[in-house]
């Protein structure tokens, strides 16, 4: 998809690419183990295994719709701090609007077909919750696709992995997307049917419409927080 800019300011070009410091992230074609498992209970049950017997290697792990092992290295204090800080503002403003439900980045979201990911922060839409979803789907994945989710880039990973997993987000039917990059100070917004728009070190970006009245102050909460 071609990409539309707003403002052209000289980025740092080294943040572009993950840090040599962190753990470096990989993934592993797991197709195959997928058509052994009879159904997503078993896949609940095999991922929840895999995920407990690496906990010490420092990765979260997730699996996308092309059936392979993502593995990522664990945010660093300020990767939690930026993702707080939005469900923080995310929850002030569902509670004094529309409802639904705010998420953080550690609730799994069951895509399909046997898709496990997890984003930054979300909300679900209050329409989104009705009375035919299991009343145990909160304990085991989100079994469809948020009104909106936000990624937010950290060092270890690359603008063109996020990118490409925003696009597999948005094929999903999440109506709206953001990837926040703190290193290049952008803002990718995504929805479908368009080309994403980088927005260049904006101090505010709006949700509008899909997210009524809600207006997040990026530069403070996260471009600017030291």
């Amino acid at each position: 998809m071609t990409t539309q800019t707003v403002a052209t300011p000289q980025p740092d070009v080294t943040a572009n690419s993950p840090d040599a410091d962190m753990p470096a992230p990989f993934s592993l074609d797991i197709s195959s183990i997928l058509a052994l498992l009879p159904d997503d209970h078993a896949l609940d049950d095999w991922f929840l295994r895999f995920t407990a017997d690496n906990a010490d290697l420092g990765y979260q792990f997730e699996i996308d719709q092309q059936g392979r092992l993502w593995a990522m290295a664990s945010d660093a204090v300020f990767g939690w701090r930026w993702s707080l800080n939005l469900c923080f503002d995310l929850i002030t403003w569902s509670d004094a609007g529309p409802g639904g439900l705010v998420f953080p980045g550690s609730a799994m979201i069951r895509t399909r077909p046997g898709g496990r990911r997890a984003a930054d922060a979300g909300w679900i839409a209050p329409g989104q919750i009705t009375p035919a979803l299991p009343s145990d789907w909160q304990f085991h994945g989100i079994p469809f696709a948020p009104h909106f989710v936000a990624e937010i880039r950290s060092r270890s990973n690359s603008v063109e992995e996020q990118q490409a997993k925003m696009e597999e987000w948005i094929a999903y039917g999440v109506a709206l997307g953001w990837l926040i990059d703190p290193f290049l100070r952008q803002v990718h917004v995504y929805r479908p049917n368009a080309d994403p728009v980088v927005l260049e070190d904006p101090e505010t970006v709006s949700g509008e419409p899909e997210l009524p009245g809600f207006v997040f102050n990026v530069r403070s909460r996260i471009f600017d927080l030291d």
